[in-house]
């Protein structure tokens, strides 16, 4: 289990040492989620959801009149 002590900056920022951000493959960009359990604050990388990608592009290809074979034959 690693630890790290943070500081909350001004604007409520903190710094993820390199050794954690490398252990969990964080890149500049990456989206964390942050959880509040009790008087704690646990932090998880935010990974693609592939149903919830899945259902967007249901949703938009119904939306514009698309349809699977149209995606095909673009590609």
């Amino acid at each position: 289990m690693r630890t790290a002590s943070l500081e909350v900056r001004d604007r409520g920022q903190v710094t993820l040492p390199k050794a954690l951000r490398d252990a969990l493959q964080l890149d500049t960009g990456d989206a964390v989620r942050a959880v509040q359990i009790g008087d704690s604050i646990v932090l998880t990388p935010q990974r693609l959801d592939l149903d919830a990608l899945r259902r967007e592009v249901r949703r938009l290809m119904k939306k514009h009149n698309v349809t699977a074979d149209d995606l095909l034959r673009d590609l």
